[in-house]
């Protein structure tokens, strides 16, 4: 993956570009660099929109005196239109670059940007109709256009995979070890509290209370505690059978002996 990212940026900040298109040439002087090169075409596009403001009233009068198939209430408005479109879409490639840069590259933009701006600068040092007849012979360089597209396309994968391995990768799962000492036991470890008998409802409250042996099914019965001789009463011994309370004759007793 490191490899394919080192591939990525050297594709994206190239130091030779492709070779140009047929059209407006690149000056002398211009950088190589795909990102730079876009910097140094915003420069000199956007000083070319900003020296229009300044020529406007001399473009009229070149207008008028050589004459043009063109009617408009500005001279060059779609041209300037179809400049400030171009202009946006350079800018977004320079923006997109730096971006996507591991590194950050503003600041040779910057150089880069004034250094294109500075090509007008023998132009605006001449009287204003000069700077007209020079400013209508200039064309952006056509690799201006091709190298922000390019530009612009590498920087969003690039971008994309920058962020790609930017992701954290997940933690594995930890793996569960023996128990160590001090640890809670196992659930079903046996414990006092398990030989304690269930807890039933109390019928008369909500909570739970331990069943005694008396009030538990499934004890066994219990043997009723002996009670106690009342006070004064006499002592038997479990072994001798009580006295009889009638004769142990056969013979009904008598009955008074009548008088003589």
């Amino acid at each position: 993956m490191i490899t394919a990212l080192a591939l990525s940026l050297s594709l994206m900040l190239a130091d030779a570009p492709p070779p140009a298109p047929a059209g407006e040439p690149l000056p002398p002087g211009a950088p190589t660099n795909s990102y730079e090169l876009s910097a140094w075409c915003y420069g000199a596009l956007d000083e070319y929109l900003a020296i229009y403001e300044k020529v406007k009233p001399d473009l009229r009068d070149i207008d008028h005196m050589f004459g043009t198939s063109v009617v408009e209430d500005d001279p060059y408005h779609s041209d300037m239109a179809a400049a400030r479109v171009e202009l946006k879409m350079i800018g977004a490639s320079v923006t997109e670059a730096e971006k996507a840069s591991p590194q950050p590259i503003a600041e040779q933009g910057a150089a880069s940007i004034q250094q294109g701006r500075s090509i007008w600068s023998v132009a605006e040092g001449k009287p204003r109709r000069d700077l007209a007849r020079a400013w209508m012979l200039w064309a952006l360089p056509d690799r201006c256009d091709s190298n922000a597209k390019e530009l612009t396309q590498r920087s969003i994968l690039f971008g994309k995979a920058l962020n790609y391995n930017s992701q954290p990768a997940a933690a594995p799962a930890p793996t569960p070890g023996p128990a160590s000492a001090g640890q809670n036991p196992p659930a079903d470890a046996a414990s006092p509290a398990a030989a304690e008998p269930p807890a039933r409802a109390s019928p008369t409250t909500d909570t739970n209370v331990r069943a005694s042996p008396a009030t538990d099914a499934s004890a066994p019965p219990v043997a009723p505690a002996p009670t106690a001789p009342a006070p004064g009463a006499p002592t038997k011994d479990p072994g001798i059978p009580p006295y009889p309370t009638a004769p142990a004759s056969d013979q009904p007793a008598r009955g008074p002996s009548p008088q003589p």
